[in-house]
């Protein structure tokens, strides 16, 4: 009899630790199905605690073992996720072993300490649509969560809104829209300094819905937190009550109306009430192990630090007049410390083991103060924006946060496309994960697909086995989790070779970062024309894309795919090599693995047809990325060209790429229509800045129909388009743009 037969007709089970994990253990053990197919058991009794409640000789670190001695089975482990895990082990990985196999104990040992499964979409897992037909559920939930305790996650990131943010702004403005995403902890509780800012159904409806997660996550041994864009800016109407706590302007000015502004941190009140809330909500979600902040983006950010959008600026409790630049980088620093230090330790008077995570690289010009004064509790998040800012030292400022109590976080990705849901890539995967081990990472961020959306995804079982076993054999995974998934070891064979041909092809797409993940919904990719001159098409036949779009009516990305803002994204040279890559490097492996799919389709199995669409889906993904790269090189090469021979060759180029994205369009259109798989986030209540809804067909009809109209105008680009005026302005663009 297996360990898992005999532990499942196992009638005498008991807790040794009120870790709710145990229970869950417990509950997944009695299944009464099994109990007559035995005349008795190997195991008379199942203890199952967190802790060494066992007497075992532990190893120094984490750990997790399962022992049977005589007639009595031991599960135990350092964390009650890796209680679980090892439950998952025993089910899983050890269901054909023998009770007695075990007798002088198996063993857990993580590769990494803290593993957080990044699974979590933009704006909320609740908010999203699963197949095209239900929203997603709490049974989808409570799949997820134990799915990402089986591959050995350790933390899982929670806070969602219930309801759209209560956020607001004046006509025309996009910045509001980053308000539904990364919640700040005053979404879910207030103070008496900010009573009744926001409407108690809504904060009771958002704090309703972290309680239940929450509980979810730890019924699996996860421990759950928050990631906010923190300290965040409030409302005009609490500044307005309270005007001399105004602190930073932190909105990106080329994308608000409205300026928006954080509370002074500064101010003594407005560290009482963040020590406040952080306290309220720990005692109303008691679960929370964590907070990782967002710094200085998407409307949050500190004083006087140099990245604010706006340019340093704050209250008036930090800076005098007329400082030097070092003097106001070191005032600044000191404030953001002496806060992180407040809210670590107003924490940690309801939960003793309470983290904080930051990222400084996007607070560059104070990071070095600020490393200095971070310590136990205190803790470095790897994760940048800016390449700039690297640091050569790098082992040695780690070294340093380590000697003083402070753990070092890096993140890496175990998907195969940053917007493509389920794409299969298990060596590259597999290649990243072993680079975070081979710098001496143990505590890592992993972004991967949630389960309800990915049901056959061996990007998440490279997770597992890395994790259980940083020496792993991932070709041995891959064929034992493709036999489970086929019916034929023929099949599981051919699932392994398309499955390799699509990593090919994934790991060499040059996916520009910004464009490939949360901008090629910003930016509307999929839905709008690509013409020669985007100008040319009237404003208001533009207005379908152009409203959910993170731009305002003067951004010259509205018409330059190449800018951003201020920002040049990807030079003419960079955008050619892109192309090549795509037609040299990504098209052929992908080809082979879309044709090899689809013969196997045709046997109807779901594994198949779910490959086969999620290949289709990403070849539209990556044949619109190309053509996007295309654009920038053969417009900006058709106007900055300066002979003729030059200016046809870019010319052709444009007419190419219309024509291949116009039939790329017509393809995922049919894509769109013939199947549900879920390859794409859908947004419950419609299409939204961030993600699109079910009205998907119908922006693609547009986006063909304006294709068909504009194909063949000259490249141009407006290169006054940012000095444009809004409708009504008083004085004409002829008179002004003289000046």
């Amino acid at each position: 009899m297996t360990l898992i037969q005999a532990l499942q007709i196992c009638e005498d089970i008991s807790l040794e630790s009120d870790d709710p994990v145990c229970t869950t253990i417990a509950t997944a053990l009695g299944d009464p199905g099994l109990a007559s197919a035995y005349d008795a058991s190997t195991i008379a009794r199942t203890r199952i605690g967190v802790g060494n409640w066992a007497g075992l000789d532990t190893p120094d670190g984490e750990w997790a073992c399962v022992r049977v001695v005589e007639d009595e089975c031991q599960m135990s482990a350092s964390t009650p996720s890796l209680l679980f895990g090892l439950f998952m082990q025993i089910r899983d990985a050890w269901v054909d072993d023998v009770a007695a196999d075990f007798s002088a104990g198996r063993w857990l040992r993580p590769t990494f300490t803290w593993l957080a499964g990044r699974d979590e979409l933009l704006t909320g897992r609740y908010g999203f649509l699963k197949r095209r037909r239900q929203p997603v559920g709490p049974d989808d939930i409570d799949a997820s969560m134990q799915e990402l305790a089986r591959i050995g996650c350790t933390h899982v990131v929670i806070n969602e809104l219930a309801r759209r943010s209560f956020e607001a702004a004046p006509k025309n403005e996009v910045y509001y829209r980053f308000y539904d995403y990364t919640p700040d902890i005053d979404q879910y509780v207030e103070t008496r300094l900010n009573a009744g800012t926001y409407p108690r159904e809504y904060l009771g409806a958002n704090l309703d819905l972290l309680q239940r997660v929450a509980q979810t996550a730890e019924k699996y041994g996860l421990i759950p937190g928050l990631y906010s864009a923190h300290p965040r800016s409030v409302p005009e109407s609490l500044l307005q009550r309270w005007p001399h706590l105004r602190g930073a302007r932190i909105d990106h000015t080329f994308r608000s109306y409205l300026p928006r502004y954080t509370l002074s941190v500064a101010h003594p009140a407005v560290r009482w009430h963040y020590a406040e809330l952080i306290r309220t909500l720990l005692s109303e979600v008691p679960q929370l192990g964590f907070i990782k902040m967002l710094l200085n983006d998407s409307g949050s950010g500190f004083e006087y630090t140099a990245s604010l959008y706006a340019g340093r600026n704050g209250g008036p409790y930090i800076v005098r007049e007329w400082r030097p630049d070092e003097e106001i980088a070191r005032l600044a620093a000191e404030n953001v410390i002496r806060y992180y230090r407040m809210l670590r330790d107003a924490a940690r008077e309801v939960n003793p083991d309470f983290q904080l995570m930051t990222g400084l690289k996007n607070i560059a010009e104070e990071q070095t103060p600020i490393l200095a004064g971070m310590d136990t509790g205190i803790n470095l998040q790897t994760q940048s924006q800016r390449s700039d800012v690297d640091d050569a030292e790098w082992q040695q400022t780690r070294a340093e946060l380590e000697g003083r109590g402070a753990h070092v976080l890096t993140d890496t990705n175990a998907t195969g496309s940053n917007y493509i849901l389920g794409m299969p890539s298990p060596w590259w995967t597999a290649q990243r994960l072993a680079e975070q081990v081979s710098q001496g990472y143990e505590r890592i961020d992993v972004y991967l697909n949630a389960s309800y959306f990915a049901p056959f995804d061996p990007n998440r079982e490279i997770i597992a086995a890395m994790q259980f076993d940083a020496q792993l054999d991932v070709d041995a995974v891959l064929a034992a989790a493709a036999q489970r998934w086929t019916s034929t070891t023929q099949a599981a064979e051919e699932l392994v070779q398309i499955w390799c041909w699509a990593d090919e092809a994934a790991s060499q797409a040059r996916c520009h970062f910004l464009y490939s993940w949360l901008g090629f919904t910003w930016y509307r990719w999929w839905v709008r024309p690509f013409v020669p001159d985007v100008s040319a098409i009237p404003a208001e036949e533009r207005a379908y894309y152009e409203e959910p779009m993170l731009t305002l009516f003067n951004n010259p990305h509205n018409v330059d795919f190449a800018a951003d803002a201020l920002w040049n994204l990807q030079p003419v040279e960079e955008a050619d090599s892109s192309v090549e890559i795509y037609d040299e490097q990504v098209t052929p492996p992908l080809a082979r693995a879309i044709g090899a799919a689809t013969k196997q389709a045709e046997s109807g199995e779901e594994v198949w047809i779910d490959l086969r669409d999620r290949l289709r889906a990403y070849r539209c993904y990556i044949e619109t990325l190309r053509n996007l790269s295309a654009w920038i090189g053969g417009v900006h090469g058709y106007v900055q060209a300066t002979d003729q021979a030059t200016r046809d060759q870019r010319r052709q180029q444009v007419r190419d790429l219309v024509r291949r994205e116009r039939a790329n369009a017509v393809d995922l259109l049919k894509l769109w229509r013939e199947s549900d798989i879920d390859f794409m986030p859908l947004q419950t209540p419609g299409e939204s800045v961030h993600n699109y809804g079910m009205n998907f067909d119908q922006l693609l009809e547009k986006k063909i129909a304006l294709m068909d109209a504009y194909a063949d105008h000259e490249p141009r680009i407006d290169q006054d388009y940012m000095f444009r005026a809004p409708e009504g302005f008083p004085v004409s663009e002829e008179e002004y743009l003289k000046y």
